[in-house]
């Protein structure tokens, strides 16, 4: 036998036993009642069968039987995370146990505010609107503060959603103690929080130079003359007034 047959036959024999093993791989992961679904389960959100029902009118939900190589992880994230409600989603396959854990961060509501027909909807800290859908969102409306807008406008929401998303970290406590947002007529954005239990009303005017106005807010609380007011217009900027 020649050394270039041998080494064909070789060759040959290594070829054949791998695509043999990639087909028991692909009938294992695929077909085999070895890697099946054995327990699906739903974390951080009580909402298991309204999750569900989206992600079966998809015809994407987990079921138990079913081949684990077969579950969509990517599908069922990127359904899920269309609800507006959800902030996070992960899924993950334990290979081993034959489990398939579906994660879901809810939104948690810092505000309510009222749209038209009456319906309820919450911002986020992000500054994220959203519907309050799950039991653990609707529980605590009413101790939200309210966001009002004189016009009932769109446009008024989006602006303190802008306010709420850009408030940067060194003022995060404004909304942390939030009492009330409302927006004039004319687009004024008015809150009313505390520092140290103390009430303050800010009026921030117009959404527009916001970053501006919020180095003003900074600065302005940081002097000692203004430990005790109660009011800054920052309307102006450029010629802020406390009170």
């Amino acid at each position: 036998m020649s050394e270039g047959f041998k080494k064909r036959y070789k060759r040959a024999v290594v070829t054949l036993a791998l695509l043999i093993c990639t087909a028991g791989l692909a009938y294992l992961l695929g077909w085999s009642s070895a890697l099946t679904v054995k327990e699906v389960k739903i974390e951080g959100s009580p909402e298991k069968s309204l999750l569900l029902a989206k992600l079966n009118s998809q015809s994407i939900a987990p079921t138990v039987g079913q081949q684990l190589a077969r579950v969509n992880l990517r599908s069922i994230e990127r359904v899920l995370s269309q609800s507006d409600w959800i902030a996070n989603v992960e899924v993950s396959r334990d290979w081993i146990k034959g489990g398939i854990k579906i994660q879901i961060m809810e939104r948690s509501a810092i505000a309510r505010a009222l749209i038209e027909q009456n319906k309820i909807v919450n911002f986020d800290a992000q500054g994220v609107l959203f519907t309050p859908t799950s039991d653990n969102q609707k529980k605590y409306q009413d101790q939200l503060p309210l966001i009002s807008s004189a016009n009932n406008s769109k446009t008024d929401l989006a602006n303190v959603a802008m306010l709420l998303r850009q408030m940067p970290a060194d003022l995060a406590y404004l909304i942390e103690n939030l009492d009330q947002i409302s927006i004039t007529s004319s687009g004024l954005i008015l809150m009313n929080t505390t520092i140290d239990a103390r009430p303050l009303r800010i009026n921030w005017g117009m959404i527009d130079q916001i970053d501006q106005k919020f180095e003003v807010l900074a600065a302005l609380l940081e002097l000692p003359e203004n430990k005790d007011i109660s009011q800054v217009d920052l309307s102006q900027p450029n010629a802020p007034i406390v009170k």
